[in-house]
């Protein structure tokens, strides 16, 4: 089963580079010498080292031969001379695919393995660069996501206030918030929000910071109200779905911040 993780891996990084090929080329066109030995390496691999054990671990039923389906297009298209609209609508239509069989694979293993996406990785790789113990959190974020069900999302929602906290904190000490000329704290408050920590941040590199400033005001919001579900609610349990969504969702916006916080490029 590990040889087939490493032959989807591999088939990954061949359709990732054949997109990049067809993208390359200036001409409607894309010439078959140009693709014809990648588009042969993913059937090859597919064909060889993936689809057989695939069949027989796979959770929905036809994946398989979707994935065959779309690999023998592909094939096919490399031929001749083809347009590069066809080619990147069966890549687009393949890569989701092959994530879902990376899935199925995994499962069938009971391997604790993240599938990330590039946004995902993106992050985790500058934090563990920048500040290692912040993405230790956030990892625990996207392994608590990935696993799907928890009695209570309380501790990711605390998860994901502490990375963004520990990233600003960075960022934006509050002796240097607090010397910028006119600065004055929030009605309150001993130190700068959350807030005027952001603006501080993208001002500084000239950027929009309205609607970054909405995004961290309904983080702080939403896991306020997550924190006070555990509470309120008769059985956590029950309503542990609706608080593994509102998760979801926060975290979508806090990645977002991150992005801009630390200037990733998506």
């Amino acid at each position: 089963m590990t040889e087939v993780l490493t032959a989807l891996e591999r088939l990954s990084k061949d359709v990732t580079k054949l997109a990049a090929v067809v993208d390359g080329v200036r001409s409607k066109l894309v010439p078959s010498e140009k693709v014809a030995r990648l588009a042969r390496a993913i059937a090859d691999t597919y064909f060889g080292s993936v689809q057989g054990e695939l069949q027989t671990v796979q959770h929905r039923g036809g994946l398989a031969e979707e994935i065959e389906w779309v690999v023998t297009a592909i094939l096919q298209l490399s031929s001749e001379p083809r347009e590069k609209s066809a080619y990147l609508g069966q890549l687009k239509e393949l890569r989701p695919y092959l994530q879902e069989a990376m899935i199925d694979v995994m499962k069938a293993r009971s391997v604790r393995r993240l599938v990330l996406s590039d946004t995902e990785r993106r992050i985790l790789n500058t934090l563990e660069k920048m500040l290692p113990t912040t993405a230790s959190s956030y990892e625990q974020v996207l392994e608590d996501i990935a696993a799907g069900k928890r009695v209570s999302w309380r501790g990711t929602g605390t998860e994901l206030r502490e990375v963004l906290r520990e990233v600003m904190d960075h960022l934006a000490p509050d002796g240097d918030v607090m010397a910028v000329p006119g600065f004055k704290l929030e009605p309150d408050l001993k130190r700068p929000s959350q807030k005027q920590k952001v603006r501080y941040i993208l001002k500084a590199r000239k950027r929009a910071v309205g609607v970054a400033e909405a995004s961290v005001e309904t983080v702080e919001e939403g896991i306020a109200s997550l924190a006070r579900s555990t509470y309120q609610r008769g059985s956590a349990t029950t309503h542990a779905s609706t608080d593994g969504t509102e998760v979801r969702k926060l975290k979508n916006y806090v990645d977002a911040l991150l992005v801009e916080l630390l200037e990733i490029a998506v």
